[in-house]
């Protein structure tokens, strides 16, 4: 990709870290489960000892990286942004707060604190240039080799796991009742849908509890955002349910209703975004390592990189007409994390699951069924 993508920062916010364990009176106060201190690391974790906090987003440091001392997920930003010569644009004043809760939300701000603070250009590139040595020839950043770690295939093969069954004629009854309980559906699709993801099933079994759910909900709307596409204003839900606009507005909830029209379903048949996309937009939201709890957060940042790299390797590759895709992709991610937050206050706070904690739900799920990709290659 060259340097003229001008675009605002793709992930706005990191995915949902909302405690969805909490009584629903609670998220009027506090929506964002967020937490400005340092990350808190288990005592056997490597990083439980680090003394320094990134010079950036005031993180915990997992070292000196590109000149100054930085977590990892301001290093590969900043390695991200280099070696891929993107450029970024501000919607605010450019004077945006950077720090561990709001890192995400403007890329140009972020990589011009990176500059301010003393991260070196140049030393990405002299690393990028060791690192052909050592492999060869070749651009490491678009190899085979390089992307081969995140098997483009299984990903598509994923979302064709869980297609919906035939569409089902609308039910009147509630429409609210209607989407939980397609949501309760869609929980299960969904632990199906993680375990072909490739390397998901290698974290540990906490860290994919924490992962689904920090981002069920934007998985969720994504998912039914896109299988709507051949539907005149209305959502086709996990149970192969049609919730029409009119009858969303009587339920009350139009508005939200409207934007997942408008911002998602509109735009994704506009662009024909296929099925492949859609999973590494979704996997890119599930490999969240900003996800509160999360043990791992190295892993899950360098598998989120992967699914970045094997995207944009095929939209390059599929799409060479159209060398905005790959950005154009991306910025549908800040309008899923927005929906998402509106649309667990709307509707998912209440019976999704019954008295079941998520936790517990999703803990079960993940251990009783065995993982597909254990008896199937990903490379």
């Amino acid at each position: 990709m060259s340097g003229s993508l001008d675009r605002q920062s793709p992930l706005s916010v990191a995915p949902d870290t909302v405690s969805l364990l909490s009584p629903a009176p609670s998220f009027s106060s506090n929506t964002t489960g967020l937490s400005t201190s340092p990350t808190q690391y288990p005592p056997s974790h490597p990083l439980s000892g680090s003394k320094h906090l990134c010079s950036i987003c005031g993180d915990r440091a997992s070292g000196k990286h590109y000149g100054v001392y930085s977590c990892e997920g301001c290093k590969g930003f900043f390695k991200r942004t280099v070696r891929k010569d993107l450029t970024y644009a501000c919607r605010e004043e450019r004077s945006c707060t950077i720090d561990k809760r709001q890192r995400n939300r403007c890329q140009y701000c972020r990589y011009q604190k990176c500059l301010s603070m003393g991260m070196k250009r140049e030393a990405v590139q002299e690393e990028r240039q060791r690192t052909k040595g050592d492999k060869g020839d070749g651009d490491t950043e678009s190899s085979c080799g390089a992307i081969s770690d995140m098997p483009i295939a299984s990903i598509r093969e994923a979302e064709l796991s869980v297609d919906p069954i035939d569409e089902q004629p609308l039910d009147q009854g509630d429409v609210v009742s209607n989407i939980c309980q397609a949501a309760d559906r869609h929980l299960v699709q969904l632990v199906e849908w993680a375990k072909h993801i490739p390397h998901f099933t290698d974290l540990p079994i906490e860290d994919q509890v924490v992962l689904l759910k920090a981002g069920w909900n934007e998985l969720l709307i994504a998912s039914f955002s896109h299988r709507s596409i051949g539907v005149e204003d209305g959502i086709v839900l996990a149970t192969g349910l049609v919730v029409h606009r009119s009858s969303a507005h009587q339920a009350g909830v139009g508005a939200i209703f409207d934007r997942v029209l408008s911002e998602l379903v509109s735009k994704m048949k506009e662009m024909k975004m296929d099925k492949t996309e859609l999973g590494c937009l979704r996997a890119i939201v599930l490999f969240n390592p900003d996800a509160k709890g999360v043990t791992c957060c190295n892993d899950v940042e360098i598998l989120r990189e992967k699914v970045y790299a094997a995207l944009e390797e095929y939209t390059r590759t599929t799409y060479p007409d159209e060398p905005g895709r790959f950005p154009k992709l991306l910025l549908r991610l800040p309008s899923l994390r927005s929906i998402g937050l509106k649309c667990l206050e709307y509707l998912f706070f209440f019976k999704l699951i019954g008295d079941t904690p998520l936790d517990s739900y999703l803990m079960k799920m993940l251990v009783d069924n065995p993982s597909p990709s254990n008896t199937s290659p990903t490379s």
